[in-house]
């Protein structure tokens, strides 16, 4: 099964590259990576991480409010792109302590009252900046 959805990640993608017009939307950070690329009306944004030197110093709390962190950026990068968490099909959030599922579960449905994306959760040895996660998603135009 794992193979046969990752050929089909290979096929797919390619064709939707050559399909489309393929457009960088460029970070003014100087970093390595695009936080969006966008081909035709589908837009892979990259990953966020919600740690901040507050949420460091927290003992409780400290996945929900990484989790805010991270939608409410988020929900910034989509009003620049001209659109909001509706247009979200996909998530990968990655954790690095599985306990924490229900912590971030908890902020994460705030934001997805009504339909939430297809979503991906996958524990992980660690993140940049000692963050305890990070979210990426995929974006469909209207």
């Amino acid at each position: 099964m794992l193979l046969l959805s990752l050929s089909l990640m290979l096929i797919t993608f390619p064709a939707a590259a050559q399909q489309g017009s393929r457009i960088a939307h460029q970070s003014t950070e100087g970093r390595p990576f695009s936080p969006a690329i966008q081909v035709d009306k589908t837009y892979w944004l990259s990953g966020k991480l919600g740690a901040t030197s507050q949420t460091r110093e927290m003992n409780e709390g400290r996945t929900a409010a990484e989790t805010h962190n991270i939608m409410r950026s988020f929900q910034e990068l989509l009003g620049e792109l001209g659109m909001d968490l509706s247009n979200i099909v996909s998530a990968t959030v990655y954790l690095t302590d599985i306990a924490d599922f229900s912590e971030m579960n908890e902020a994460y449905t705030q934001y997805f009252p009504r339909e939430a994306p297809a979503r991906v959760t996958v524990a992980v040895a660690g993140l940049v900046g000692g963050a305890k996660l990070e979210i990426s998603f995929i974006a469909v135009e209207d």
